[in-house]
């Protein structure tokens, strides 16, 4: 927004000191001079730039989807050789450069045209103040140092015009992307449900509905939960019954719409490995900027993926690529564990935490997790029965609310592990 706000502020204040140096002259001459200023340089490149508006919007969709498409056949090269489908990849990279080309060109003919026009206006003005200059000068009531400043300051007055061309014409590309910001702008409506931490339970929600967004299904319905410290509970049920939500309302990223939602520190360990490109030090770090080299062994080979590391040619500065690409999909989960074990919360809340594992990889992740999890709480959303066997009571979860809890013992707890995905 700069673009447009700053060379519009700078133009503005041009005007005013052009029209009080003409006008200290003569005022025909400072109302004819701003009057075909204001139409070259405001007037006509706004016309310029609401017509040239779809243009500049499509360029930077274009771009957009020119990057990613590039993104994507760096990032998944492999994949799309083995599918045969790198040419097709570059094919869509050709056409949405074409795209770029295309806007890129609509707009500097727009462009152009309205530089013609600020030029012709800049002569016009210049030449009419040097005939009113003469004039005045010829009269005898204009001296040549004014006269001289009468020339410079036409001209000086022009500059800040030609930044706000090039803004009015980016209007397009300026105004997708306030609606795409300011719903994120705005204020967000206070949080109804949120209280201090617990001291005396580790979660405890009542009558919790949650929605991701204002017009959106509720994915949370009048929920009621409340777990001891130490306990280790398994939320189970189908895709979308609501335990992603859930869990993202105890870790503070998503407000109840209506009741109130109490935890303990907590640190939620997602579904997706989330990993960047950078050092494996630097992604461990990232849950604790403060680990010394040996805490961040210790915590590796807890996860059992210290004798990986100790592979590589760098070690613990060895580079991963975005995703954890360059790790197998069990290495990016050990590596993701081993930053969860970093944190010293005492409560933990684990997606899914062994999806798309090998059976024999996700028994030993399981088993080091348990481990770790000693004395801290769990809650594990999952709809696989290697999961929820660490569990002492099941929560099960459906459309948004809790329809069945059943405890370790119970014959109903051995109903619905036995109805879970198996390995």
């Amino acid at each position: 927004y700069l673009r447009i706000a700053v060379p519009l502020v700078a133009s503005l204040a041009a005007l005013l000191v052009l029209a009080l140096t003409l006008g200290w002259v003569s005022g025909a001459l400072a109302l004819a001079v701003v009057a075909v200023t204001v139409l070259a340089g405001v007037v006509f490149p706004l016309l310029a730039g609401r017509r040239s508006a779809p243009a500049a919007r499509r360029r930077a969709l274009a771009i957009e989807a020119l990057r990613a498409r590039v993104i994507d056949l760096v990032a998944g090269q492999t994949e799309l050789a083995m599918a045969g489908r790198l040419m097709p990849q570059r094919v869509a990279i050709s056409r949405a450069d074409a795209r770029v080309a295309r806007a890129d060109d609509a707009l500097n003919r727009a462009d152009v045209a309205a530089g013609a026009v600020l030029a012709t206006g800049g002569a016009l003005t210049l030449a009419g103040t040097l005939m009113a200059v003469a004039f005045l000068m010829e009269r005898g009531t204009l001296g040549a140092p004014v006269a001289v400043l009468c020339l410079l300051v036409p001209l000086a007055a022009l500059e800040p015009f030609a930044a706000l061309r090039r803004g009015m014409l980016e209007w397009g590309r300026t105004a997708l992307a306030l609606r795409r910001i300011a719903p994120r702008l705005a204020a967000a409506p206070e949080a109804k449900g949120v209280a201090a931490p617990l001291t005396d339970a580790a979660i405890r929600l009542s009558g919790v509905s949650a929605r991701h967004h204002s017009g959106a299904p509720a994915c949370l319905r009048a929920v009621h939960l409340a777990v001891e410290p130490g306990a280790r509970v398994a939320v189970v049920g189908s895709s979308g019954a609501g335990k992603s939500t859930l869990l993202a309302v105890l870790a503070g990223e998503l407000a109840p719409e209506e009741g109130m939602a109490q935890a303990l520190p907590s640190t939620l360990l997602p579904q997706a490995t989330e990993l960047f490109q950078d050092s494996i030090a630097d992604n461990l770090r990232l849950a604790d900027p403060d680990a010394d080299e040996a805490r961040l062994w210790q915590v590796l080979e807890a996860a059992g993926l210290a004798a990986t590391v100790r592979a590589l040619p760098q070690g613990l500065g060895s580079a991963i690529g975005e995703g954890g690409l360059g790790l197998s999909g069990g290495q990016a989960r050990r590596l993701a564990m081993a930053r969860l074990f970093l944190r010293t919360t005492p409560l933990w809340l684990l997606d899914e935490p062994t999806d798309g594992l090998d059976p024999a990889t996700a028994r030993d992740v399981l088993a080091r997790l348990s481990l770790q999890a000693e004395g801290r709480t769990l809650l594990i959303a999952t709809h696989i029965r290697r999961e929820a066997e660490l569990a002492d009571r099941l929560i099960v979860m459906s459309n948004g609310r809790i329809v069945a809890r059943h405890r370790r013992g119970e014959e109903g707890f051995a109903a619905v592990l036995s109805a879970l995905r198996p390995d």
